[in-house]
């Protein structure tokens, strides 16, 4: 893709670079997006913290995505772009030639926090100390307190976009296709047929010429 050369994105756009297979990548920080989405939910609900089976289920789900999020990053690219700038595949993407380095936008970070809330929902359903401090009669506060730090991890995740602007796409179902967020997409992107008019329609303003936004 020449015209990534020309291209510079803005600051604030974070973003991620899939070292194979960005197809899937794409998909599994979408369903790590929805997984976040439902710990909060389970957070911000008192009754995962006065019931065992709630609260074992909310553990899960934190242990799970922090699993997600670490295998995420490992497969992410990370150093400097100088380095593949030529590279036949990943030379071709917008982001090595707007960026110095990549990193994982700090996925690692965000699953060793899913983490922390892990431990911390075992620790809030026992009787240790620990409990007995943030516990309220009716778990108003705790449930506020602990879905609050949910939602900063949202906001944390949203800020990382993952760049498809020379990526084949092909193999993606027309269904998994409507599933994408936080990419960016350019002319050298390939889509699926059957999936291209909807992402355009999906698409934001463009950030700088030639580079669209889902």
């Amino acid at each position: 893709m020449t015209a990534a050369k020309s291209v510079s994105l803005p600051s604030s756009i974070n973003c991620v670079l899939a070292r194979r297979d960005p197809a899937k990548l794409a998909l599994d920080l979408a369903s790590a997006q929805a997984d976040l989405y439902e710990l909060i939910c389970a957070l911000a609900d008192t009754r995962t913290y006065k019931n065992e089976k709630r609260n074992v289920n909310a553990r899960r789900q934190a242990k799970a995505l922090a699993r997600r999020l670490s295998r995420i990053s490992r497969r992410l690219y990370t150093g400097s772009c100088a380095r593949i700038r030529g590279h036949d595949r990943l030379g071709r993407f917008v982001s090595v030639h707007d960026r110095d380095t990549l990193d994982d936008g700090g996925l690692a970070d965000i699953g060793r926090s899913v983490a922390r809330l892990a431990r911390a929902l075992s620790k809030l359903r026992s009787p240790e100390p620990f409990a007995v401090l943030v516990r309220d009669g009716s778990m108003p506060g705790t449930a506020c307190r602990m879905s609050k730090i949910g939602e900063s991890l949202q906001a944390a995740l949203f800020t990382v976009v993952l760049d498809l602007s020379a990526a084949d796409l092909t193999g993606l179902e027309p269904r998994e296709a409507g599933r994408l967020s936080n990419i960016i997409w350019a002319s050298g992107t390939v889509w699926p047929p059957t999936a291209a008019e909807r992402i355009r329609t999906r698409s934001r303003a463009e950030p700088c010429p030639g580079v669209f936004p889902v």
